[in-house]
């Protein structure tokens, strides 16, 4: 059986070879530039080449052809959020998604993030607290909403954030800088002490949940 221009797409995509799965599907739209799939799945290897805006023209025609396709609307938050830092388009793109897909909790943790970089503390709390409520083993979700209880002064919640990631992932280094934080903020200086460093000692799994990139947020297939 001959393969398609998708399972070349989605072979290349896996493998690492963004640039081959953009060239597969691009062979796709000379035959139809209104292939969706085609245009979505080139829109996500670009932004895996980091052709930011390229990435949001195909998303952008997509969203032309497909005005209710949650997905689509997620993966251009995504690539104004990691690509472009925009927040703000970001937050007005997944809020998009939200509403055509309300249990979509990658888009409530992705608003999330980026309520949290526009300072806007009590909404990015409201957007981790439905991500957790659907699923509260999700240990970014308690830290960064910990984070955002920290800012805005109720110190308690964001403790038990805290002490709840760490329960739930004892090698979050993110976990254990953000509580020592707190704990600096709180005057103990002892026990700030001890989980900043316990932080800096945590390699088996870093945590990069607040460097703006590709890294933090979620992304779909």
């Amino acid at each position: 059986m001959q393969e398609t221009w998708f399972d070349k797409a989605r072979s290349h995509y896996a493998s690492g070879d963004y640039g081959k799965a953009a060239e597969a599907c691009t062979e796709a739209l000379k035959a139809d530039p209104d292939n969706i799939l085609a245009l979505t799945r080139r829109g996500l290897a670009y932004v895996r080449l980091h052709h930011f805006d390229a990435a949001i023209r195909d998303f952008d025609r997509a969203i032309e052809l497909s005005p209710r396709d949650a997905a689509i609307y997620f993966n251009r938050g995504n690539t104004h959020y990691a690509g472009r830092s925009d927040y703000r388009q970001a937050i007005a793109d997944y809020s998009k998604a939200i509403e055509l897909d309300p249990r979509d909790t990658a888009s409530h943790y992705n608003r999330g993030l980026a309520y949290l970089r526009t300072h806007s503390f009590q909404e990015a709390i409201h957007d981790f607290g439905k991500v957790i409520a659907l699923h509260p083993d999700h240990v970014r979700a308690h830290v960064n909403r910990g984070e955002a209880f920290r800012k805005i002064g109720a110190f308690d919640q964001a403790m038990r954030d805290f002490d709840t990631a760490i329960k739930l992932e004892p090698e979050n280094a993110a976990a254990y800088r953000e509580r020592g934080n707190l704990y600096a903020e709180l005057g103990d200086a002892r026990r700030a002490a001890r989980d900043l460093q316990t932080g800096e000692k945590k390699k088996a799994y870093e945590e990069r949940a607040h460097h703006p990139g590709m890294d933090e947020i979620e992304w779909g297939n």
